[in-house]
Parts: structure tokens; C-alpha cells; sequence
């Protein structure tokens, strides 16, 4: 899956939706799915195609022969682009899957327009523990209080570096960077290497706003914030990286700048947990630590994104006990901790963050560090798409091709205005 969070800025596609009027969900009151001998089955669609698809059909599969709820899973998978497209229309015409395992930014729209339920009566779901849940997976869930998304997978965005280009230049190669100034540091000596090894590339602005003290919209978000000081630091870091020092190619972006990395021919790299397949299938002798802080000691700070289980509105009420036992058994300790192990995600279960076995794994206990302290961006906010895609994206590009950082903060405050204005 290459569910790109905020660094690839993709994906918060938000689906234009008809409005239909939301259904509560079953009753579920600490009941499990029942004793008949009945099988209920179950559709779920997704957009999990890579490996870790391959993976998914496994435990879609393990639970169907070992499940005592006598609930059948009958999966589909598609790419996300064709999942987004499929599910809006789908929704509309009562076709829809029974449930769905959807992105954090893409639910939204959905909720916004009635067209998924209220799934907050799954934590009263028999042997379901939600203190066991990291408060910011929960979260991530939650649009006015009410949960409409529980959690299946949880991402931010991870610095990696090439310990074998460390090396060469003459790098601790298993020195984790803790500060922007030492990542800017060690990203040009890399450079300094030549031979068309690049030194880093700028990535999620957001994520680099917060580290630096910025905002991009009010707290009540009805306002853009985004021309203030912190930013203006962080694009003229952009420029400086960039424009000025050439660390990278400006044209280069998205699976390009991966592409580079698995090659060997990229020192750091700011992206998710998806990079660890591409960097293990290609040999990269790699590291990951969690995105630096501005100063030495300073403050850890991060944002959440992630994908979700969420039940269409035209689902019929009679399966949602089904549907949680399944989302109840991905909960488990030991799927979730499968999942984490073979795919390289950081887990959002307090169990498995304290199981030994994740604990002993470099990567897995570093994007779990991550996890403990990261907090969700605009949770419901409709808009996020449109702002991310057509106004941040832009004003960056420009940015690191030799715009003036004032010039573009000031246009990008008048487009986001524009945007919630227009839409509210």
C-alpha cells in the first residue's frame, strides 16, 4: 500500500457525496456476535495491493476458518484511486461493501455527507479494551465526538537514512539525528559525495510547521494562519535545501525521490512506514528514527495519519455484530502485532508497543516511539484535501524552485480563505 500520509499529499481525496441519512448502529452492549449456527457473511473492500495485501488476505483467511462468531469476510481489493471512485457511487446506489478499511483523510467527506455510521458502541463490544488503544489512534477515528473510524493501521512520517553513504562520508553510520540542523548538516555532506547522490529532499510541510511552532489554519478552523513567522522559517528552509544548496533535485518528488533511496542514491529521506518494504526488498542498509525536533532536548512533535475500518450507511444493521467481531479480532494482540511485524508499521496497541519481541526490533520500536506522543491533524475537516493538494503542495513547489517565501505565504493565505469561505 503506498498510502502516502501527508508527505505524498495524497491521500486526502475526499469524495463528492449525495447526501443519505446516517443509520445508527446495532446494538452491540458487551454482547458478542451471537451462538446461531448461521453464517453471516460479510463484504469489505480496501485498497491494500502490495504485500501487505498479501498479508491482509492471510488474516482475512485465518479468521474465516477460525472465528466462533460464524461470520465470513469476502474480501476486494483495488487500488485506492479506483476504491475512492467506486465506494461514493456505491454508497448512493445501496451496493456498497459491508464495511470498508479506509484513510484517515478520506473520512471526512464521508461523515460529513451522512454516508458512514457511528461506530462508538464498538469499544463497549465484549473484550474489547479501549485504554488499550494509544489515545491518538482513537482519535484519529473521532469527528464531533463520535467515533465513525476504528483503527487498523497508524503512520507519520519517519526520517530514514543510508547507513552505507553515512560512511562514506565519514557519518557514525548508526548516529540517529536529533535536530534540523544536524539532518541539514549531515544531508550535505552526502551530497558532497557526488556522483549523483543526493542529500535529502524537503517533505510534508505540515509536519515541518509543527516542529517549527507554525499553524495553517485557527483552532476553530475557519481561518488561515498559514502566513506567520514559523512557517516563513520553515520555506525558507525548503528554499535554502533546496533552491540555494541543491541538496536535491526540485523536480524530483513523490515515488521518484523513493525510487532514489532504494537505488542508493539518496542520504535521508522523510516518508512512512510503506519505504521500509522498498528499502528491505532492494538491500539498503538502512536506519529510521523519528522526525527531529528544531532544538537539542527540544519538544517531540508529530502528527498521526492512518487507515481505519468505517461502516457504510447503507450497511443493514443486522451485520454490525459481525463486522465488529472481525475489527474486534484485528484488535487482538497477536494480529495487530502480526500486522506491525510484517509490514513495518508502528503498532498503536499499548500490548503489543510493550512486547519484547517489538521492543527488539530497531524499526518497529522506533515508529512506535513516534506514535506514543503524535497527535491528528484536522480531524473532519472537509477541506483538508483541497488545501493540502491545491494550495500547500503549489506554494511549496514554487518555493524550492526560487519563488519568494513572503510572496507565496501571502497568496496561500488568500487561497485558503477563499477555500473555507466559499465552502462554509
Amino acid at each position: 500500500m503506498k498510502t502516502h500520509s501527508w508527505k505524498k499529499l495524497s491521500v486526502l481525496a475526499i469524495a463528492v457525496l449525495a447526501a443519505l441519512s446516517l443509520t445508527e448502529c446495532g446494538n452491540s452492549n458487551k454482547s458478542s456476535s451471537g451462538s446461531s449456527s448461521k453464517t453471516t457473511t460479510i463484504t469489505f473492500w480496501n485498497g491494500f495491493t502490495a504485500s501487505d495485501g498479501t498479508n491482509l488476505k492471510k488474516i482475512v483467511a485465518d479468521y474465516n476458518k477460525t472465528n466462533k462468531d460464524h461470520v465470513k469476510v469476502k474480501m476486494d481489493q483495488m487500488s485506492w484511486d479506483n476504491f475512492n471512485e467506486k465506494l461514493p457511487t456505491a454508497i448512493t446506489a445501496k451496493k456498497a461493501p459491508d464495511f470498508v478499511a479506509m484513510n484517515y483523510g478520506d473520512m471526512a467527506g464521508y461523515v460529513h455527507n451522512g454516508t458512514m455510521k457511528d461506530m462508538s458502541n464498538f469499544y463497549n463490544y465484549k473484550g474489547v479494551d479501549k485504554s488499550n488503544f494509544e489515545k491518538s489512534a482513537v482519535n484519529m477515528g473521532k469527528i464531533n465526538g463520535k467515533s465513525y473510524f476504528i483503527p487498523m493501521q497508524v503512520q507519520g512520517n519517519y526520517l530514514y537514512w543510508n547507513k552505507d553513504l553515512y560512511k562514506k562520508a565519514g557519518i557514525n553510520p548508526n548516529s540517529k539525528v536529533k535536530t534540523i540542523a544536524q539532518y541539514m548538516n549531515y544531508a550535505k555532506r552526502i551530497k558532497a559525495l557526488g556522483n549523483g547522490v543526493q542529500g535529502t529532499y524537503w517533505s510534508d510541510f505540515a509536519q515541518w510547521s509543527l516542529v517549527y511552532g507554525g499553524s495553517i489554519l485557527n483552532k476553530s478552523e475557519t481561518k488561515s494562519t498559514i502566513n506567520n513567522a514559523a512557517n516563513r522559517k520553515v520555506l525558507n528552509q525548503f528554499r535554502q535545501m533546496m533552491y540555494v544548496e541543491k541538496l536535491g533535485n526540485p523536480s524530483t518528488q513523490g515515488v521518484a525521490v523513493d525510487n532514489l533511496m532504494f537505488a542508493g542514491k539518496l542520504g535521508l529521506e522523510v516518508s512512512g512506514p510503506w519505504l521500509n518494504e522498498g528499502m528491505i526488498k532492494n538491500k539498503i542498509n538502512y536506519g529510521v528514527t523519528q522526525f527531529p525536533t528544531l532544538e537539542k532536548n527540544g519538544k517531540k512533535q508529530a502528527w498521526l495519519a492512518g487507515v481505519g475500518f468505517g461502516i457504510p450507511s447503507s450497511t443493514d444493521d443486522s451485520k454490525t455484530k459481525a463486522i465488529y467481531s472481525f475489527v474486534k479480532y484485528w484488535n487482538s494482540k497477536k494480529i495487530s502485532k502480526r500486522w506491525s511485524q510484517e509490514n513495518k508499521c508502528a503498532p498503536y496497541l499499548k500490548d503489543v508497543a510493550a512486547d519484547k519481541q517489538i521492543k527488539n526490533d530497531p524499526v518497529i520500536s522506533e515508529l512506535a516511539k513516534q506514535t506514543s506522543y503524535s497527535k491528528v491533524m484536522w480531524s473532519g475537516n472537509v477541506h483538508a484535501s483541497d488545501i493540502t493538494n491545491n494550495v500547500i503542495t503549489p506554494m511549496c513547489n514554487k518555493v524550492v524552485t526560487g519563488s519568494d517565501v513572503n510572496t507565496q505565504l501571502k497568496l496561500a493565505d488568500k487561497k485558503i480563505n477563499k477555500i473555507l469561505k466559499d465552502n462554509n
